[in-house]
């Protein structure tokens, strides 16, 4: 029995331990060689929607967007206004062949 005890308390001070180391390590070291699933295992579909890089946010249509909660649809407003304010470098013309 004691050793069953003694057992707990190391997985215990482990867990601790890398909960700790964790919270230390930026995102992207943490979620390095996961598959994309395997990143947004968890997540809720609203999460997973704002996971999206703009130009994907962009391409949703208004329809499915209205599906969204309230403050989910209010985050991706506020992210594609800011692109929209941003400027944008010029357009390259491309050269005649």
């Amino acid at each position: 029995m004691r050793h069953m005890k003694d057992a707990d308390k190391v997985v215990e001070s482990f867990e601790k331990a890398m909960v700790s180391i964790l919270a230390r390590m930026p995102p992207e070291q943490r979620l390095a060689g996961l598959a994309p699933e395997q990143r947004l295992a968890g997540l809720t579909e609203a999460q997973a929607v704002l996971a999206l890089p703009d130009a994907m946010l962009r391409a949703l249509s208004n329809e499915y967007l209205a599906t969204l909660p309230r403050a989910t649809r209010a985050v991706i407003q506020k992210r594609l206004a800011g692109l929209a304010a941003s400027p944008r470098a010029p357009a390259r013309r491309r050269r005649p062949q």
